[in-house]
């Protein structure tokens, strides 16, 4: 078992200098102060397995001590409160203030390591406890990473998106804020898969949609990958004025990635149409029909040309 570290509470000098060369020479680490406010403001950097705490002191009596530190710090960790009295009905109150266990001073060798090697099975189980439980957390996170993400691009999926939009026009619709939705399509992607391959086709994919991420970082943004070679951008409170300025950023953005494309008919190197709706929701919209409507803007960017975005208002 390991050594656990212990925060002792005693506000007479010579009683707490005993107790915490005993305890250390059952090789515990001691953290020993005077009274029960240094315990507490020592407390979280401290991080103790055990707190064995006098239940009688000037400042603030030990069940005190004890009631304020279970509300600063709810995860567990047990108490044996010290005291001169061994009443039974002394020993039952301070169970019932919060304490789990209770020592008689001057304390008994034998009956200390007997309570210390007790309370060290609790603390080595409350250490695999937080071990499995870290690793739970971590294996949650994952997995809703993987849930959420999509596998080839790295950024949101369609499942989230959907989720996400609907919580935009929720929310967009109770604040009366506006917000917009892009709609981003790569020009001519077949003749790109078919002249240079699917792995060249998912490359071109995947740094498509790193330069979205890349743009659109900030707080109230979001990039998911709608579908094939279409991808969503969601903008907090943005109106058409400013979606107009981060459709322009973003077609120079991807120029700048010069993707070679010889077989595209509108530039040499890779490009995106953009269909862009920007509105204040009423908040009775639903995901489906905004899709629908900001496809049919993508659509008119497309035939226009491509290489170019299409804006507009949606009342």
């Amino acid at each position: 078992m390991e050594a656990m570290r212990i925060l002792l509470v005693d506000d007479v000098h010579i009683e707490r200098m005993q107790l915490a060369m005993r305890l250390q020479r059952l090789g515990h680490v001691v953290e020993a102060v005077s009274s029960g406010q240094e315990a507490i403001d020592r407390y979280s950097t401290f991080d103790p397995d055990l707190l064995l705490l006098d239940i009688s002191m000037p400042d603030m009596s030990g069940t005190e001590v004890a009631e304020k530190i279970r509300q600063l710090y709810p995860e567990w960790v047990p108490i044996i409160f010290l005291s001169g009295h061994d009443e039974p009905e002394m020993i039952a109150k301070a169970i019932d203030m919060g304490g789990d266990d209770y020592l008689v001073k001057p304390v008994n060798k034998i009956v200390l390591a007997a309570k210390l090697k007790a309370m060290q099975r609790i603390a080595d189980m409350r250490h695999q406890l937080k071990e499995a439980s870290t690793k739970l957390e971590s294996a949650n996170e994952m997995l809703s990473q993987q849930v959420n993400e999509d596998g080839l691009t790295r950024i949101a999926n369609r499942r989230y998106l959907d989720t996400k939009l609907n919580e935009f026009i929720s929310w967009h619709g109770r604040n009366n804020f506006p917000f917009t939705i892009i709609m981003i399509d790569v020009d001519h992607f077949k003749p790109f898969n078919d002249h240079y391959g699917h792995l060249e086709g998912d490359r071109c994919l995947q740094m498509v949609a790193k330069e979205l991420k890349i743009q659109f970082s900030r707080a109230g943004e979001l990039v998911a990958r709608y579908g094939g070679e279409e991808f969503v951008v969601l903008l907090s409170n943005c109106d058409k004025t400013r979606a107009v300025r981060e459709c322009e950023r973003l077609k120079e953005a991807i120029r700048q990635l010069e993707i070679p494309h010889s077989q595209s008919l509108t530039s040499d190197t890779v490009t995106v149409s953009q269909g862009m709706v920007s509105w204040v929701p009423t908040g009775l919209e639903t995901a489906e029909n905004m899709y629908e409507i900001v496809d049919k803007v993508l659509y008119k960017a497309k035939e226009q040309g491509r290489n170019r975005f299409v804006a507009a208002e949606f009342t």
